[in-house]
């Protein structure tokens, strides 16, 4: 129990993506702890109404009614019904603790100074200690009392569930299955600009600035393949068969991975940066583009009944500038996050990515899959068709994903595996995407880039007023991980588990496998 609890404050500390844990046998709680358990929900109780009255909560994984101690995203969600095994439900509940303790440890530094410390006087189980101190001691003495009973455990499977994005009375109050029409013949449109500006030769594509390539700093030599499939098969050696990689192998694949953005930079709001908060009210952050800065995020998705990791690159601009008052797209904080999703062979299976605000999402996929026939039906809402501007290009050892990126919309015009045109060099520098859920303030304090509902404050679009129909909440707005709702007609979440097998599936020559139905 010790050794975990020391790996849980590594991880913490690094505020990483959720990692592997050693198994461990939980042992009920003794007659003796009963008075801990009750202390420790009610320090719970107190804990989180002070974040919630701070303003602080953070939710890039949901809370878990009546399981204080654990948290969930899609990911470990769709684990639900298939961890009926003692080894297979303590490798997910690991999971889940460690990313309440994630949380937390964001909620808690973000909490201001005075009441941090009347908390931790107040509390008689934290009053001789540190607040995180107390939630790892009182996880263990819930999670040990609640899995000594049986009918507990299937509570709290039951219980883990992510809910969606889209918002039901939204779409009853905005007359869905009328405006929803109007809304797809306008992705049709836009889909078809988009094909047309990549049937275009990338030479003869205008440059209306300079463009300027950002480079990540140098490292060490390129994975292999190979070397990739050893690493994935490795670290998926676990009860429920989670790629999981250490920091250090995680630091080789984000980096032999690492794409180039060649940009179109005509004003300072084509530059990468950094967002920080300019002071401690201020209504909306900043971005520095003093310091270039790729933020990174490693997630999972599940496909051909295996489980595939995902090597996710963010960055943000400080604006996307409006062309006029009628420009209703633009407006304050903009960026793009890049999906590299690896096959277990070590090579890209496909490439995908969408803006910051869940918008203009797009599939890059490699020769290895194909499409699969999305049936227009009541049940689906009629969904969007998925836009595929191109086919992923081949990558050879030393060679980087290379993105075109278009001035002030800066949509994707293209995907290559090198650079091309003249450019000035910009080195880049890597963050963890948790550093944006407490950024410094400069007095000691933090604050997350985040709202409580996973919006960034200030990034408001004219778009809200036409799109609000579709129940997507803040459409337009920047957005946190777990709150990108991608599609507007339908329903897409982009760290759904499934949505690269509700896109693709395998080539029929590769004997594609079953995959248990999600839900």
């Amino acid at each position: 129990m010790m050794a975990r609890g020391v790996l849980l404050l590594g991880t913490i500390a690094a505020l990483g993506g959720c990692v592997g844990t050693p198994v461990t046998r939980v042992t009920p709680a003794p007659p003796n702890q009963v008075s801990i358990a009750v202390e420790c929900r009610q320090f719970f109780a107190r804990l989180d109404r002070a974040i919630k009255r701070a303003k602080v909560a953070d939710t890039q994984a949901v809370r878990v009614a009546g399981f204080p101690y654990v948290r969930a995203n899609r990911f470990l969600a769709s684990f639900r019904d298939q961890v009926a095994e003692p080894e297979a439900f303590t490798a997910w509940l690991d999971r889940l603790q460690l990313l309440a303790e994630q949380g937390y440890a964001v909620e808690i530094a973000n909490l201001p100074r005075p009441q941090r410390e009347a908390l931790r006087l107040s509390v008689p189980i934290v009053r001789h200690g540190a607040l995180m101190d107390s939630v790892r001691g009182c996880s263990e003495h819930l999670r040990s009392e609640d899995v000594a009973q049986r009918a507990t455990r299937e509570t709290l499977r039951a219980a883990v569930r992510v809910p969606g994005e889209y918002v039901a009375w939204q779409r009853a109050v905005g007359l869905y299955f009328l405006t929803a029409n109007a809304t797809q013949s306008g992705i049709r449109k836009w889909h078809a600009q988009v094909h047309e500006v990549y049937a275009q030769p990338l030479a003869q594509r205008p440059v209306y600035g300079q463009l300027v390539r950002y480079v990540p700093p140098p490292g060490a030599p390129a994975l292999t393949p190979s070397e990739i499939s050893e690493i994935l098969q490795r670290s998926a050696q676990n009860a429920l068969h989670i790629p999981e990689p250490t920091a250090a192998e995680r630091e080789q694949l984000f980096a032999t991975f690492a794409p180039l953005w060649q940009i179109d930079t005509v004003s300072e709001d084509d530059r990468l940066g950094m967002p920080f908060w300019p002071s401690h009210d201020a209504k909306q952050p900043d971005v520095d583009v003093r310091n270039a800065a790729v933020y990174r995020h490693w997630s999972h998705t599940r496909f051909d009944g295996a489980v595939l990791l995902q090597l996710n690159y963010i960055v943000w601009f400080r604006s996307r500038p409006k062309t006029s008052g009628a420009d209703y797209l633009g407006g304050h904080l903009d960026g793009i996050m890049w999906r590299i999703t690896l096959a277990q062979d070590g090579r890209p299976l496909v490439f995908d990515t969408s803006h910051n605000c869940g918008c203009y999402q797009m599939y890059f996929p490699s020769p290895q899959l194909r499409l699969r026939r999305i049936p227009q039906t009541p049940e689906n809402d009629a969904e969007e068709l998925p836009l595929i501007p191109q086919m992923a290009p081949t990558l050879h050892r030393g060679q980087r994903p290379t993105l075109r990126i278009a001035h002030r919309t800066h949509y994707i015009e293209r995907l290559t595996s090198e650079p091309r045109g003249a450019d000035r060099i910009v080195t880049y520098r890597w963050l963890d995407y948790a550093h944006l859920r407490s950024l410094a303030l400069g007095n000691g304090e933090h604050r997350s880039l985040f709202r409580p509902d996973g919006i960034v404050p200030g990034t408001q679009r004219g778009e809200r007023f036409f799109f609000w129909p579709m129940g997507v909440p803040h459409p337009g707005e920047m957005r946190q991980w777990g709150h990108h709702a991608i599609a507007f007609v339908g329903r897409r979440h982009f760290d759904d588990p499934y949505l690269m097998e509700q896109i693709f599936s395998p080539p029929v020559a590769t004997g594609a496998r079953s995959t248990p139905p999600h839900k």
